[in-house]
């Protein structure tokens, strides 16, 4: 995600679960925040305005 971009509730969740998906296979929380694209400050700021939240996905 590009500087000064806002991101919409739904691309932050999926953040946030690509990166607690990395850090539970291993990789350090500031390699994730990298490849992710998403400084550290803004991680844990998503976590705790949206880490309760998930994704609807269709039951099928």
């Amino acid at each position: 995600m590009k500087r000064g971009q806002k991101a919409g509730a739904e691309q932050v969740v999926l953040k946030l679960r690509q990166i607690e998906v990395q850090t539970a296979q291993g990789k350090s929380l500031a390699l994730a925040c990298k490849e992710a694209e998403l400084s550290e400050q803004s991680y844990y700021r998503w976590r705790k305005e949206y880490g309760g939240l998930q994704i609807d996905r269709p039951v099928g």
